[in-house]
């Protein structure tokens, strides 16, 4: 049902550009038929439609809420674009993501009105990404962190980026796991009965995949069990560091940001 609606939409696309208002819905509603991108038939053929309307990019792009909705059509539908589309997005966004960005009041000023906190959002989803922008974006994100001011989006973001387990990406470009072990010292003297987020992040980031090649050693992983269980995580964090878990539905929802459509089963 949701990609017939979609389906409907995209057959009026040229009547989102008649205000503001109908430009903002029209990314709202159609990234919700869309999402996640993949996973039903002929989904490559509605990502091929709609990458035009990246290029052309927001008519009435004064407006913060508009960037907002732009920004989360892009994040439900990124599993469906390829390598090089998704690199596309990423250089667009990257320089307000980028540690520097703090010391140019041009780019924070950008920032605030394209909606940054939409924006790492949407970078936490380009998991086709090579893996040296995944971890420069991790290295960005955990700069950034240090000081109190960020969103805490950033931490769901730093999890997803560097998980174990790429929601849609390939296991060859996940972020090596040394990296990932020189990162969690950070996240360890974060509270995690005060920051939620901080938490899962270290979950995504410690998940036990099967492969040895991704998997943290024994040593890291129990120490953040041990957090987790201080914590009062919920059970099913510390059993996804344990052993390898497959994501019910609530793990599903968290991780990719909001529920999938009901019935659109994603196999790994």
């Amino acid at each position: 049902m949701l990609r017939a609606l979609f389906d409907q939409l995209l057959e009026n696309k040229k009547r989102r550009r008649r205000s503001a208002v109908h430009e903002r819905i029209w990314f709202n509603l159609a990234g919700y038929g869309l999402r996640p991108g993949f996973g039903y038939p002929i989904d490559d053929w509605r990502i091929e439609q709609i990458w035009d309307l990246y290029q052309q990019g927001l008519q009435f792009n004064q407006e913060t809420q508009c960037w907002i909705d732009w920004w989360t059509f892009w994040r439900r539908a990124s599993g469906g674009l390829n390598a090089i589309q998704q690199i596309t997005v990423y250089k667009d966004i990257a320089a307000f993501i980028n540690p520097s960005a703090l010391t140019s009041r041009k780019l924070q000023a950008e920032a605030k009105k394209k909606s940054y906190e939409d924006m790492v959002k949407l970078v936490a989803t380009l998991e086709h990404l090579p893996v040296e922008d995944k971890t420069q974006i991790s290295q960005w994100l955990l700069k950034r962190l240090e000081k109190s001011s960020e969103t805490m989006t950033s931490w769901w973001a730093l999890g997803r980026i560097a998980s174990r387990i790429p929601f849609h990406g390939s296991a060859h470009n996940v972020i090596d796991k040394n990296d990932v072990q020189s990162w969690l010292p950070q996240l360890l003297k974060v509270d995690w009965k005060k920051n939620k987020q901080a938490a899962f992040a270290a979950v995504l980031m410690t998940r036990m995949s099967g492969d040895r090649r991704r998997d943290l050693d024994g040593d890291w992983r129990n120490k953040v069990i041990d957090k987790l269980t201080i914590a009062k995580a919920p059970a099913s964090w510390i059993e996804m560091v344990e052993t390898v878990k497959k994501l019910d539905e609530a793990e599903t929802k968290r991780v990719f940001g909001e529920g999938l459509p009901v019935g659109l089963q994603l196999i790994q």
